[in-house]
Formats: structure tokens, sequence, C-alpha cells
């Protein structure tokens, strides 16, 4: 029997036992000091957002007021559903509660989270705006089986006057995955609301405000336990229009839902007063998130509300541009006030017989008899005198056929026809019967009612000033400014107008036009879409689909104007008739307004307050 026990093989099993427990103290230590030295900023974070939520708070656009301080873009309360992605547990789960129980589309969520996700995944995403009552009482119940779901009180865009001066305030939305990777929104996330039309749209940043956000302490339902910080969100900058409102009012209820387009202004300043443009849109819609029917209806009407016509139709002008050819006819030493041509009803030029609107002709008439009678054998000869590069010339020297600078994004520039133009576009040289069409107005000449409205403007007054809707007394309003003012010669300027006032005041074609007491001066324009032998041979009804376009321009008083004004009327009719008329009404408001008589015994308010549901 053994005195000792051999334990060595015992003590070489214990000692790699103790390194294996010195290697997994050493492996514990490690990675208890990288989880509280090395991460602690990580886990702290996540231990944060496990029971700290952030709440944003949308700062509310700025106000725009017409140039009287009447409010035209507000902002209301609602309350938004509101997702924190971030806590999450089972995204299918919710989404099945939102379709089931609120009725939203599966896939309109799936897009705006797809939009959303590649951002910032603690940021809360709206799924839906404005919700009713019911909606919030049917959240508040299940606020426990979904603390992913918020409710939150947000500002919202609201448009006091609904369709009234629609193309002026514009509308707001989401912005779009193709504007983010523009450098104008480069400040701006996926979800941002921002203005995408009109003066929302040129001045977003001013009316963009700075958004707050609350820091709350929850616990594991999203139950509210704590404040922890608070910033308050800053409202963007308010602006204050150009706009009178009243004759806004004024110009669309007479236009109805007719395509059309009136647009006044000052001419000393350049401020637009009117600029109307039917039929409209209601921005409200936007507001809310249209729906994919509702837009597909507004961009399928044939009648275009979506578009802006005062500065992005572009038409003949028709005799309007008679202005335009006695100018350039008196600058040229081609014609003087006692120039007579004799108008039998037609004459015949080039081959081809050009008739006068009047079958029976004027007989013998100077230039001041023409313009007031529209006669078109007058500027027949003229235009064949001239010649199509000095028709272009001056055309262009009263801003036709070029950009205006108005502060609205998406201004057509028209087209003035000359020989170069119809080489390179239609690889034909220009005929010289081409000319006499032109020279009343009508063949490829193709104006906006902005560009011909300041062309009458420079013809009134002398003066050219950059046309605008955002008053220069406001503060971060644009410098006012003038484009470069061409010379004519004022005893000519005055021919004209004297011609022009003729037209509304001693029976010329424009007489409808006239308000007692305030001298207007204007022109008359009826300009074909069809020609006499096409309209012969359409029945009556395809007949009426190819109306005339009916144009007027003037301005008041004679001697020192303060307003001029274009009225555009597509399938209007006769110039003389349906655009002198709402020229008119408008011409009328704003005298009686500026000499302190009340129309018709009723207050301008009470007006306004009867078409602000257009």
């Amino acid at each position: 029997m053994p005195i000792y026990q051999d334990n060595r093989e015992l003590l070489q099993r214990m000692r790699w036992l103790q390194v294996i427990c010195v290697l997994v103290f050493i492996g514990l230590f490690a990675k208890l000091w990288s989880l509280t030295v090395l991460d602690f900023e990580l886990y702290k974070n996540l231990a944060e957002r496990n029971r700290v939520r952030t709440i944003p708070e949308l700062a509310p656009r700025g106000l725009i007021n017409d140039r009287e301080g009447r409010v035209l873009v507000d902002n209301v309360y609602g309350f938004n559903l509101l997702l924190y992605r971030d806590e999450v547990q089972d995204l299918n789960e919710t989404l099945n509660f939102l379709v089931d129980g609120l009725g939203l589309d599966r896939k309109t969520i799936q897009e705006r989270l797809k939009d959303t996700g590649q951002y910032d995944i603690y940021r809360a995403t709206v799924l839906k705006e404005n919700l009713t009552m019911e909606e919030n009482a049917y959240l508040l119940a299940r606020k426990a089986e979904h603390p992913e779901l918020g409710i939150l009180k947000q500002p919202r865009r609201i448009y006091r006057y609904g369709s009234l001066a629609a193309h002026v305030a514009g509308y707001v939305g989401e912005v779009s995955r193709e504007q983010l990777k523009q450098s104008e929104f480069g400040a701006n996330r996926a979800g941002d609301i921002v203005g995408q039309f009109g003066v929302e749209r040129t001045y977003d940043q001013d009316l963009t405000g700075q958004d707050g956000r609350r820091r709350v302490l929850v616990d594991a339902l999203g139950k509210f336990l704590q404040d922890l910080d608070h910033v308050e969100p800053v409202r963007g900058k308010e602006l204050t229009l150009t706009i009178d409102l009243d004759l806004q009012a004024e110009a669309e209820s007479h236009l109805g839902e007719d395509p059309g387009a009136v647009i006044a202004f000052d001419p000393n300043t350049g401020e637009i007063l009117v600029m109307a443009s039917r039929p409209a849109f209601d921005p409200n819609q936007f507001a809310l998130r249209m729906t994919q029917t509702e837009w597909d209806q507004l961009v399928g009407n044939p009648d275009a509300p979506m578009q802006n016509r005062t500065i992005q139709s572009t038409s003949s002008p028709g005799s309007t541009f008679k202005i335009v050819m006695a100018l350039a006819g008196l600058e040229k030493g081609i014609i003087d006030n006692d120039t007579s041509v004799y108008c039998g009803g037609s004459v015949d030029l080039y081959g081809n017989r050009f008739h006068c609107w009047k079958t029976g002709g004027h007989g013998h008439v100077t230039l001041q008899e023409a313009l007031q009678h529209s006669c078109n054998v007058y500027f027949y000869l003229l235009g064949q005198k001239l010649g199509v590069q000095e028709i272009a010339a001056f055309s262009r020297r009263l801003g036709l056929g070029g950009s205006l600078g108005i502060d609205l994004l998406g201004e057509a520039l028209g087209l003035v026809p000359s020989e170069e133009w119809k080489r390179e576009v239609r690889g034909e040289p220009w005929y010289a019967g081409e000319t006499i069409s032109l020279a009343i107005g009508q063949g490829p000449l193709l104006v906006t009612p902005a560009q011909l409205a300041r062309a009458v403007g420079i013809v009134a007054t002398g003066k050219a000033p950059n046309l605008h809707l955002v008053l220069t007394d406001t503060p971060d309003a644009p410098e006012q400014s003038f484009m470069q003012t061409p010379e004519f010669s004022q005893e000519n300027l005055d021919l004209i107008r004297d011609a022009m006032w003729s037209s509304v005041n001693d029976g010329g074609t424009g007489q409808a036009a006239r308000v007692a007491g305030f001298d207007v001066a204007g022109k008359t324009g009826t300009v074909q879409t069809i020609s006499l032998e096409t309209r012969q041979r359409l029945s009556e009804e395809e007949a009426a689909r190819f109306e005339s376009n009916a144009w007027f321009v003037g301005f008041a008083p004679r001697n020192d104007p303060e307003i001029i004004v274009a009225v555009m009327m597509q399938r209007g009719g006769s110039g003389g008739s349906a655009a002198a008329t709402i020229a008119r009404e408008i011409l009328r408001v704003y005298y009686e307004k500026h000499k302190k008589v009340q129309p018709d015994g009723m207050e301008l308010a009470f007006q306004i307050k009867s078409k602000q549901r257009m």
C-alpha cells in the first residue's frame, strides 16, 4: 500500500482551470469596460431613446395679406396622426390596425414610410392629417395597444377665400423626392411642407418658420411622465401683397368659370392690383393632401384650372396690337395723325384679298379714327410699309416676347415672329402676305395678358416698372426696380392715348368700358380661332367651341394714369362687349373706392363676403 498519492495530474488540471478562470474574468472585465466606458455614449443614447420621446412642433407659415391688410392665407390647427418609427415593434401589425380601424390605404402609408425612412428614424412621420373627432377617440381608446402612434396638434394652411386669387397665393404640399435633390430644398427633409406654386413657392423661405420640439419622458406604454425640455416654434414672416381683394373679387366674379384672365396694375409702381385667372382651383385641397383622383381631375380638365392665364397663357392679341403698330408707324415717320386711308371693306395685297371687320368699310380714316373704330385696312397698309422686321423690333421694345420678371415661376415668353424665327423654326422664308395678318395681331404672334398690359402701360405713362406682387414698403420685400424704359416721342404717345380715349368715350369699339367721371382709354380686340370658311362648314354647336377670343386693354384716367387693365376671355366673342364690360366693372370699383363713392349703396366688404365661396 503506497504511503502517498500522486497528485501531479490533478494539480496540472487545476492550473489549467485557473488559467481558464482568469481568461473568462478578463473577457468579462473587457466586456464590462466596453459597455461602461468605451460604448457609454452609444448605450446611453439607446437607453434615452427607450424612454425619451421627441415630439415635433411645426412652425406655422407666415400670413399672406392683401394690400389693405386683409388676411388671404392663414393657419388653422388640426390633429394629425404620427408614427414614432423607432418604437414600432411589429410594423405589419401597426399597418393592419391603421387599415382596418381607420380605413387608411396601406400602399399610401408604405410609400410615405419609404419616403421618410431614408432620413432620421427618430423623426415622427405624419400618416394622416386633420383627424376627425371619431378618429381621435378611436386612437385614444387603443393608445395602450399601440404606443408607437401619437396624436399631435399641428398647423395647416387655410385659404380663406377658396379659389379666389388661387393662382396668386398658390398652395403648399409635401416636398417631393425630386425636389429634395435640388439645392433650393437642401435644408428640407422628407415630410416637410413647402410652397409649391404662386407666392407660396416664390417666397417659401420667407414664409417658412422655424420648427420647435418637445422632449418628454414616457413609459413603456407611451404614457406621458414628465417634460424634459421645450423649444418653441417660430412663425414665418408675414407677406403683404399688392393685390386689392375688392378688385380681385370683382374680376373673378365676372369671369365666372369661363376660361379667361384679368391683370391690373399701377403703372407708376408696378404693383399688381388684380391677377385673376379662371377657372381656378381650391388651394385648400392641397393643404389636406389631395388624393390621386382629385389630382387627375384637375390636370385632366380641358380648361386647365391649374394654369395662371395672366402669365402662362399665350394667344394672338388681335386688334389690341394696333397700338404697337400705330406707335411704330409714328416713330418711323411713316404716318402722322393726318395720314388718311380709304377703307372700302377690303383691300387686295400680294394677290390676296384682306377684309376689314366692317363689311361696308369705314371710308376715309385718319390714325385716330382707325384706332377708334379699329379699321383693319388702315393697319394692313401700315404693316405693308413697316415690314415684319420693324414690327418685331418695336414689339420687343415694348416688352413683348420676353420675360417681365414677375415674382412668380412659370412665366411664358410668348412669341414675336421675324424672318430669322421662321427660317430657324419652320425652315421657310417669311412671306410678305404674312406681314399683313401680323399687322392686326393675327398669325404666329403670341402674347400673355401681362405682357400686353405692361406694353400698354408704357404707352400710357412712358414708364416701365417691373411688375410685382409683394408691397415694397413691407419688411423683406424685393427692392423696387424699373426695366430700361424705351424712349418714345411724347407727341406720338399723346396721339395714341387720345385715340384710345376716343375708342371708349366717342362711339368707338371700346365704349362698353366707359366709366362716368374716370376718363377711361382703351382698345378692343377680337381674335378668330378658325377661319370664316371653316366656321361656315361647322354646325352651330361645333362652331361654339371655336368662338373668338375677346380682348380689352386700357388705362385711366387719360392724362395721369393710375391703373392699367387687360382682359382676355377665351371663346368670349367680341372684345367690344365681353372683355370691355369686365374692364369697366373693375375700373368702376377702383374709381368708387378711391373717390370714396360706395357702389350702388353697398359696402365693398359685403361684396367680398358674398364672393368668397365662388
